[in-house]
């Protein structure tokens, strides 16, 4: 049961990244609804189902061809969903702003990780125009995020 929900709701988002995410694109920044994804079914499922599913859902990503490195979403999604597993069952245990906090920067460095790897050329070149592409699409992701937590919270059992 708990697969098919992931497994619906990833081709679900893989849509939705695949259709909306150049519909939605200021300049070069895109909102990445799969990182987000991820980050729940690992939050609500443990690290286990974090990792595969990352894993997985980076692959399809890469190979339906939107993807400009290839590697780079499995292991940015797997990471995601290895950090995203320690949050299980702590909502219960840690203050909610220390949660909400924790998987911000959970989001926050993984979009760190892909930028790197794709603007390593601003970085070498313009420190700010790189930071400012990390925060552009770091933003963008989170006011998703943001709406998506008052329709169905990432915290709730």
């Amino acid at each position: 049961m708990k697969w098919n929900k992931i497994i619906f709701s990833g081709i679900f988002v893989w849509f939705l990244q695949l259709i909306s995410a150049d519909l939605l694109a200021i300049n070069t920044v895109r909102p990445d609804f799969v990182v987000i994804a991820v980050l729940y079914w690992s939050v609500r499922n443990g690290r286990l189902t974090g990792i595969f599913s990352g894993l997985i859902i980076g692959l399809l990503i890469d190979l339906s061809g939107t993807a400009t490195f290839f590697g780079l979403s499995p292991l940015i999604y797997t990471i995601t969903g290895y950090l995203g597993g320690h949050l299980f069952e702590k909502n219960q245990s840690v203050n909610i702003i220390y949660f909400t906090l924790a998987w911000v920067a959970i989001i926050g460095f993984q979009f760190l990780i892909f930028c790197l790897v794709r603007y390593q050329n601003i970085l070498i070149t313009n420190y700010v125009l790189f930071w400012s592409k990390w925060f552009g699409t770091f933003f963008y992701t989170i006011c998703f995020a943001g709406i998506l937590q008052l329709i169905y919270p990432i915290n709730n059992d």
